[in-house]
């Protein structure tokens, strides 16, 4: 597994925050994003709906950083020091 390249860094942040955490975010040019929402609530899947109280909470939560081999430190650390500051700003 030395040469896998994970895709995805998703982080959850409380869903009252999510919005403005986004907000804050691509507002510094960060390009986030709210990737994967709940695979029960996609048109794809309206046969086999059924209530999912804790994947719908959780969808309401999950915010997707920019995460790619070709990402500097610079950049890592730009990305992780705006969703701190992100989410210390958020009420």
């Amino acid at each position: 597994m030395d040469r896998s390249v994970p895709f995805n860094c998703v982080v959850r942040v409380d869903a009252d925050q999510r919005d403005a955490v986004f907000e804050a975010m691509r507002g510094q040019g960060i390009g986030v994003g709210a990737h994967y929402p709940p695979n029960h609530s996609q048109p794809a899947f309206a046969k086999w709906h059924r209530p999912l109280p804790v994947t719908d909470e959780i969808g309401q939560q999950i915010l997707s950083l920019p995460f790619h081999p070709a990402m500097s430190d610079e950049a890592v650390h730009y990305a992780v020091a705006a969703l701190d500051q992100a989410l210390h700003s958020t009420p």
